[in-house]
């Protein structure tokens, strides 16, 4: 896939994926440090891909950071969220089939009855669908890469993500997200090691 071709899709996503960053009350505290394992499938017009996905987590971003982070997207758009993302604290690590580990720079847990929502965006882009490589580089703007994963009280669940992707504001105070394949990673089988076991 072209990157022209990606930017065109980018419209056709921003409507299926809203408001990824600030749609609930955030959770409080204290369900940390915590590892989150699932597969992650991919599909492209060369076929289907998977891998083991791994996300640990040692902490959720503090409100502080967090603000910096989405004010930064709300009056600066893009660039200007991409230097506060990678100027905040690494908050966990996301690692794709065994590969090398990406610092989590943004990470929110929000609680809506018994299912938790985690939002997670890594500070660089992880998979670029369509290659068969895991070690990605920036691809004309595709810079990040964000994780949605939805879980019950026993910690499984499934989410989706995007491997390579950019964000935007969607001018009513949320969050639209572009991704660089035609449709998002399906995130299958999560579980979760109780926070005792993480290391």
């Amino acid at each position: 896939m072209t990157v022209r071709a990606a930017t065109t899709l980018a419209i056709a996503l921003s409507i299926a994926v809203p408001a990824w960053l600030g749609a609930q009350a955030a959770r409080p505290p204290g369900s940390v440090p915590e590892i989150f394992s699932a597969t992650a499938q991919a599909k492209s017009a060369k076929g289907t891909a998977s891998g083991a996905l791994e996300v640990q987590m040692h902490r959720y971003t503090p409100e502080f950071d967090r603000k910096t982070v989405e004010e930064a997207l709300r009056l600066g758009g893009y660039p200007r969220f991409l230097t506060a993302l990678r100027n905040a604290p690494e908050v966990g690590q996301l690692t794709l089939a065994g590969g090398q580990p990406y610092p989590i720079r943004y990470a929110r847990e929000t609680l809506e009855g018994e299912t938790r929502t985690i939002v997670i965006v890594t500070d660089r882009p992880v998979y670029f669908v369509g290659s068969a490589r895991t070690d990605a580089k920036p691809r004309a703007g595709f810079e990040v890469a964000v994780v949605r994963l939805q879980v019950d009280g026993t910690g499984k669940g499934r989410g989706t993500m995007a491997g390579a992707a950019r964000v935007r504001p969607d001018g009513n105070g949320g969050v639209l997200l572009d991704d660089y394949a035609d449709e998002l990673i399906a995130v299958t089988g999560i579980t979760r090691k109780p926070a005792g076991q993480a290391q």
